[in-house]
């Protein structure tokens, strides 16, 4: 195992296979990381031998198969995977589809469409296997495993433009892909669009949550909440900040460094912790208390190493305080 898929020290270990539900299990994608956390979650879902699995980890992996086919054997000696459902476009949910498929090409494969102008997106459609056919997921598609067991498709984009969550009804237990974790935060592509997805499942009163990353949540609604408190707190933090001196301008590097001014050295900044940042920074602009200006932190490449991924357009913005404000928060 290489050092970049070793298990983080402040996380603690999961089976690598481990019953969840009289309906569920996990089995783990064995690739665990910094942003992985323990592995990619991949959960096997249904009441007799046909089962659904939701995400298939990156692939690659050589042990990950075995794991899976021993996995089936243990549920049942009947045990097969009807169907694959992928949460989002993130390789280390799909990666490992054509590993799955090996075990049998007849597994229909499901997703719910990427939109080809966010940069995720774009990505998805060039790398996704061409000879993998892909079944659309729709918002509210109802999946009927066996008679006690069913699936609604939620589509909860933020994270991803595409992300789709799945809500076991029997069991009022949510599958959250990345939208939200086991442990710590998530990244998003858009605040307003997030919090307005994690709303949205949080409206469904789930008893028991299912994260695509770190260990099952028992307080479904306290981690959702969670994670919209954080959302409105960092807001508020980088408002203070540029309240501090509102007639500069500001850009996500100047916020962060400010924000972490007696926490951590400047040099700790990364295009990760700047994306956060930027994107609350252009939602602030939307809602009126920020303006746009049409420079751009030209130098910010010299201290930073910017990856597509990232939003290097976003978080080279340039902002100045306006006052007004059309927020919801």
């Amino acid at each position: 195992m290489s050092e970049a898929s070793e298990l983080p020290k402040y996380l603690t270990p999961l089976p690598d296979f481990v019953q969840l539900s009289s309906r569920i299990w996990r089995i783990l994608g064995l690739n665990p990381g910094l942003f992985t956390l323990q592995g990619t979650n991949c959960y096997l879902v249904g009441s007799g031998d046909r089962l659904i699995l939701i995400d298939c980890g990156e692939g690659g992996i050589p042990e990950y198969i075995p794991l899976l086919q021993q996995s089936l054997q243990k549920i049942s000696s009947n045990a097969y995977i009807s169907d694959l459902l992928i949460t989002h476009c993130h390789t280390d949910h799909w990666g490992g589809v054509k590993d799955v498929l090996g075990m049998d090409n007849c597994i229909n494969v499901h997703k719910f469409p990427t939109v080809p102008t966010a940069f995720d997106g774009g990505r998805f459609e060039k790398i996704f296997p061409s000879d993998v056919k892909l079944l659309p997921l729709h918002d509210g598609q109802l999946i009927k495993i066996d008679e006690s067991t069913t699936l609604r498709a939620i589509h909860a984009p933020g994270h991803s433009s595409d992300d789709c969550s799945f809500w076991l009804e029997e069991e009022q237990a949510l599958f959250a892909g990345d939208c939200v974790l086991g442990y710590g935060t998530t990244s998003f592509d858009d605040v307003s669009t997030y919090i307005n997805s994690l709303e949205q499942l949080k409206a469904l009163d789930p008893k028991v949550l299912y994260p695509g990353h770190g260990p099952v949540v028992e307080d479904a609604i306290g981690k959702i909440q969670e994670y919209i408190d954080l959302r409105v707190q960092r807001e508020n933090e980088i408002l203070q900040v540029i309240l501090s001196d509102p007639s500069t301008p500001w850009t996500a590097y100047k916020v962060t460094e400010s924000l972490w001014k007696d926490k951590r050295p400047a040099q700790d900044i990364r295009d990760i912790h700047l994306r956060g940042i930027a994107l609350h920074l252009k939602k602030l602009g939307e809602d009126g208390k920020l303006r746009k200006l049409d420079s751009v932190d030209s130098t910010l490449e010299e201290r930073v190493v910017l990856n597509p991924w990232s939003k290097p357009e976003v978080i080279k913005s340039v902002w100045i305080y306006t006052g007004e404000s059309n927020s919801k928060l």
